[in-house]
């Protein structure tokens, strides 16, 4: 005797129950806390987080050498400056930012330090001047936000690149490189690919979050403009890095932010760097 099974529901009928059952007062209530656990996951799991104290930037800079030489690119107010110097008392660190806060910042407390300097240039793929969208907070970039909703200060700055930088000043190894030029990071990037082609950074780290969006540049780019260079592409954990294993899904720089994190294969073959492979 066949057995009997229950007929499945067919997909227009499970999207129209789900439908029902959350399109109401109280399921719209329901969806809302789903989606805020949902983002936490996203933000505290797997590690889709802007927050240096957790998200592995602090961690980064216990790696690095004893006396390292640091790009502190997207300078804004000395706050990643800060954490390099308690981690590395010894470190030079070069700060690069024309804003107006950047400079104050600076003026107020490193003016005195030896172990810090600010260029007060911007930071991209060629030479040259540009308009500089001042918003008086961490959004400053050369490029205009549409999510940010002041009216920024416009004002020309000067332009070049890391490798235009380097070479004028003699520099061949840079131990350490943050990049957060608020969505111009991957312009910076490729001004930095001769530097980079000679493994002349050990560490590079960039920010990958809305200000992508108003470049108009995409996570596949970094992926594919790190392929043929000696470095491997990682996502950044507190405590360790991930292979990174692209994926469209998560090329989206407004829901899911994250540090990314170029090593070289140079600083890779001292084994010293704890590498894990979630897939997730």
């Amino acid at each position: 005797m066949a057995r009997w099974r229950p007929r499945m529901l067919t997909q227009r009928t499970r999207h129209h129950l789900l439908q029902k059952l959350f399109w109401n007062r109280i399921g719209a209530a329901l969806v809302t806390q789903i989606i805020r656990y949902e983002r936490m996951f996203d933000v505290v799991v797997r590690n889709y987080s802007l927050i240096g104290e957790t998200n592995g930037e602090r961690w980064l800079l216990s790696i690095l050498d004893p006396d390292p030489l640091a790009f502190d690119i997207g300078f804004h107010d000395g706050s990643s400056t800060r954490a390099m110097l308690r981690q590395r008392p010894t470190a030079r660190v070069i700060g690069f930012d024309p804003s107006h806060f950047a400079a104050r910042c600076y003026g107020s407390a490193f003016a005195t330090d030896d172990r810090v300097s600010l260029e007060r240039v911007a930071l991209s793929d060629s030479t040259g001047q540009l308009n500089f969208y001042d918003y008086d907070n961490m959004c400053n970039s050369l490029a205009p936000r549409k999510e940010v909703m002041a009216a920024p200060e416009l004002y020309t700055v000067p332009v070049t690149t890391v490798d235009a930088y380097c070479a004028s000043h003699s520099i061949s190894q840079v131990n350490f490189m943050k990049v957060d030029a608020e969505g111009f990071d991957l312009h910076v990037l490729e001004g930095s690919s001769q530097l980079l082609s000679s493994q002349g950074v050990d560490i590079v780290v960039f920010e990958f979050a809305s200000g992508w969006a108003a470049s108009k540049r995409y996570l596949w780019e970094a992926v594919e403009f790190f392929a043929p260079l000696p470095y491997t592409l990682f996502h950044l954990f507190d405590g360790f890095v991930c292979p990174l294993r692209y994926d469209v899904r998560i090329d989206s720089s407004c829901t899911l932010s994250a540090m990314y994190v170029g090593i070289s294969d140079r600083r890779l073959d001292r084994g010293d760097i704890a590498i894990r492979h979630f897939a997730f």
